[in-house]
């Protein structure tokens, strides 16, 4: 009787099989599972990809960055890999790296197709060059196994017209407002009125959520706006400003907090634009909005078809907090905080405020789209920020934040049921 032969599971078993684990939440071993594979098969371009993907998933950036280097290390020409690193780099703050590998990318290709093996809907991305908070991150929003998803960048009328199209169900804009925005804002306008599917995210609604334009946009929503005003370099560094000091000074097209600093008096305004290279800045009062405790809160909320959902909550003793640099990670008190928010946006913004968030949901006229805000020291809804593009992810580690991981999601569902709704809508 000849001697039994071990079976050795193909490139695409070996997949198949990895994928599953991942898909029922075991990611340690569908991490194993591919390295075993790729041991076996060191040139599986789609096995080291895929492991690439999970370790992002689990959290771990920087091995799915060497991941993808390996491949281009063999072929500099693989777009898939140029492009994940573009963004892998943004998720580690590499910018310039990131713009790097999606300009290799884009002057190749326009159109990046993602399809769903267990299909339950299409999407067309209107997409703009830039980081990650050009666009909206669907990346963290949509599951790959049941959402195709067709990615297009807008660059320019000539190869807009060119592009072949594939079928989809909805198109969703997903560029933020910002002034390198407006020309592939108005390529997407094209777009929405050529458009023979449901749209999502009209981009002259997006134009009202800009900086100059969020008073007037939410001035019947019973929020509150702090005042702003665009100057120029020369009048900062006169202090020919429109408000009293102290004010809040920031670069016109920054985010993130970038070059945000609170001036306290005139004298301050030279030293000030001294350390930027920027021509143009918003001004602000400044409000102090601290609690009774002597702690700042800000308040993040996404909007998916009008209803409000909580994002996090960063707690800081200074004004200017973004959760990365707020001591989230070091007190359970504010943890729990954050936590209470979580399971409902209701525990925080109730009454009045619950109100003026059903009127901020429809003043924006978005479908989807996020505030940064808090409650002012009477008690209103004090909006900072209004934007398509706020980052909703459950990237933080489980064991420190088990909240997010059980209430972040409830944003990914709501995402399908709009996108269902109007496939449903258009059949």
């Amino acid at each position: 009787m000849p001697p039994m032969t071990q079976h050795v599971p193909s490139i695409a078993e070996s997949n198949a099989h990895a994928i599953a684990l991942r898909d029922a939440g075991r990611f340690p071993e569908a991490i194993a599972a591919f390295r075993e594979a790729i041991a076996v098969f060191p040139t599986a371009v789609t096995l080291r990809q895929n492991l690439a993907q999970v370790l992002y998933e689990s959290g771990d950036v920087p091995t799915a960055i060497a991941e993808h280097e390996i491949v281009l290390a063999a072929n500099e020409r693989d777009l898939a890999s140029h492009l994940a690193l573009s963004e892998l780099y943004q998720i580690t703050g590499d910018r310039e790296r990131a713009l790097a590998h999606q300009r290799r990318v884009l002057d190749q290709q326009r159109l990046f197709s993602s399809i769903a093996p267990n299909e339950r809907r299409r999407v067309l991305i209107l997409c703009a060059p830039g980081d990650w908070q050009a666009n909206i991150p669907v990346d963290f929003l949509l599951d790959r196994t049941t959402t195709t998803v067709h990615k297009l960048y807008l660059l320019d009328t000539d190869r807009l017209m060119r592009e072949t199209i594939p079928e989809h169900d909805v198109i969703w804009n997903t560029i933020a407002e910002s002034p390198e925005a407006r020309p592939h804002l108005a390529l997407a306008a094209l777009v929405e009125r050529a458009a023979q599917r449901p749209f999502l995210n009209a981009p002259e609604r997006v134009l009202a959520t800009a900086r100059l334009e969020l008073g007037a946009t939410l001035a019947h929503s019973g929020a509150r706006v702090a005042p702003i005003a665009e100057i120029t370099r020369t009048e900062l560094i006169q202090a020919n400003i429109p408000f009293a000091f102290p004010i809040i000074a920031r670069p016109v097209g920054s985010h993130a907090g970038h070059g945000l600093e609170r001036l306290d008096e005139a004298a301050a305004c030279a030293a000030y634009v001294e350390r930027t290279a920027y021509d143009a800045f918003y001004v602000s009062p400044f409000v102090d909005y601290r609690n009774a405790d002597g702690y700042y809160r800000k308040y993040r909320i996404i909007f998916v078809d009008g209803q409000a959902f909580a994002v996090h909550l960063a707690i800081s003793p200074n004004w200017m907090i973004h959760y990365y640099n707020a001591p989230m990670a070091d007190n359970q008190w504010m943890r729990d905080e954050e936590a209470r928010f979580l399971a409902g946006v209701q525990h925080v913004f109730d009454g009045e405020r619950a109100d003026a968030l059903d009127r901020i949901a429809s003043a924006v006229g978005l479908e989807y789209f996020g505030i940064d805000c808090t409650l002012d020291p009477d008690g209103r809804v004090f909006v900072f920020e209004a934007d398509p593009a706020m980052l909703v992810h459950t990237s933080d580690p489980i064991e420190r934040y088990p909240y997010k991981h059980e209430y972040i999601p409830r944003i990914y569902r709501a995402v399908e049921r709009m996108i269902d709704r109007r496939k449903a809508a258009d059949m």
